[in-house]
């Protein structure tokens, strides 16, 4: 359809027009906050009447220019996100602030080399998401966070600003999981890749209110289509991806994926399910619901992490899935470790199909990640 199409291009080619949007922002004198981790809460950096832009970068171009001072032994996130700082690209250029987080040791040492470079704040994690000490300690981080920005650009974030914002995102949630639910009853009528394009780059449109229009109208259109009859996709294996964010490389696999017979139904990364799955409560203390909600992102950060098995067994049950694809990237202990529990828990506990893929998703390996997932699919 010629509406749905134009609607997708326009999730396309949003981080391609984000210089653009930055643009217009600053000749507002909107301040622009660069957030590199879902543990950023945004309903915090709403209320100070800034703008977010997602930091993280898995460029192969950044990667080599961060090596230059980095170990080529990390992970490429964390060499890539400094190359793009050291590179003084168009979006790092443009950010006032950044907002870090401790959820591995290279993001936390990298922080340490952005400080001298651009104003940084990194938000101290709890080891662990469960307890009342670590609860104490998260919510402390959120109202320093609060503190931090208040004293950086001379302002005051009054809990109203906050209760509004947290209605802002948790409308922004609905509305995307509202489409996602609606396409997973249809999925012969947008490409999987199309519709995590929509999902992952709807944060990188800073007007808001025209990307959730976008998305209502493209949800309407698929609720007013019959239901296409079990051919094609309907047939295939159904897949779940999990792991490490990968950015825009994230596109690429998800292509190996329906190229070779798959129907990729979830996907439980930091660039979707892990941020989105859970509303913030709107009837209790700003503060105490922004932590609570963060403090249970999934994530191999936390230890132990039973919440993220918990999330994939639901996921598996309720969308009837048929293998898992679990991506880390290469030298990133925290999901690679988590790989030897994962495997376990996939086979052995839900028996279905498990593939681990550790990779940088290079073009020197796209021949090798390609005939793994053949493979895998073959298998299923």
């Amino acid at each position: 359809m010629e509406q749905i199409k134009k609607i997708v291009e326009r999730f396309i080619n949003a981080r391609s027009d984000l210089a653009m949007e930055i643009a217009k922002l600053k000749d507002q004198e909107v301040k622009i906050i660069g957030t590199y981790c879902s543990f950023a809460p945004e309903e915090i950096i709403l209320a100070a009447n800034a703008k977010v832009i997602r930091m993280c970068n898995t460029s192969d171009e950044y990667v080599i220019v961060g090596e230059k001072v980095l170990p080529s032994n990390i992970c490429n996130i964390v060499k890539s996100s400094y190359g793009e700082a050291l590179s003084d690209s168009p979006y790092f250029n443009a950010v006032d602030l950044v907002i870090g987080e401790t959820t591995c040791d290279g993001k936390k040492k990298m922080y340490e080399y952005l400080e001298s470079i651009k104003p940084t704040y990194v938000l101290q994690l709890p080891q662990k998401n469960q307890g009342s000490e670590e609860s104490s300690l998260w919510r402390n981080e959120i109202q320093r966070l609060r503190e931090n920005l208040e004293k950086q650009f001379n302002i005051e974030i009054l809990d109203e600003k906050i209760r509004e914002a947290i209605k802002i995102k948790n409308t922004e949630r609905k509305t995307l999981k509202n489409f996602y639910e609606s396409w997973i009853k249809n999925t012969e009528l947008i490409s999987s890749k199309d519709v995590f394009t929509i999902l992952t780059n709807f944060g990188y449109r800073l007007d808001n209110e025209k990307a959730l229009e976008d998305i209502k109208t493209i949800t309407e259109i698929i609720k007013s289509q019959p239901k296409l009859d079990n051919k094609g996709k309907n047939n295939a294996p159904r897949i779940l991806l999990t792991g490490c964010p990968l950015g825009q490389k994230m596109e690429r696999i998800i292509g190996i994926i329906e190229e070779a017979g798959g129907n990729l139904i979830c996907l439980e990364t930091c660039d979707w399910m892990k941020d989105n799955q859970d509303l913030i409560n709107e009837d209790i203390d700003p503060i105490d619901a922004i932590a609570e909600k963060y403090l249970q992102i999934p994530c191999p950060a936390m230890t132990p992490n039973n919440r993220r098995m918990n999330l994939i067994s639901e996921l598996i049950d309720k969308y009837n899935i048929d293998g898992v694809i679990d991506l880390s990237l290469q030298a990133c202990l925290t999901f690679g470790v988590e790989t030897v529990l994962m495997k376990r828990f996939i086979t052995e506990e839900k028996n279905i199909g498990y593939l681990n893929l550790e990779t940088n998703i290079t073009a020197a390996e796209i021949g090798q990640l390609r005939t793994r997932i053949e493979a895998f699919m073959e298998i299923l």
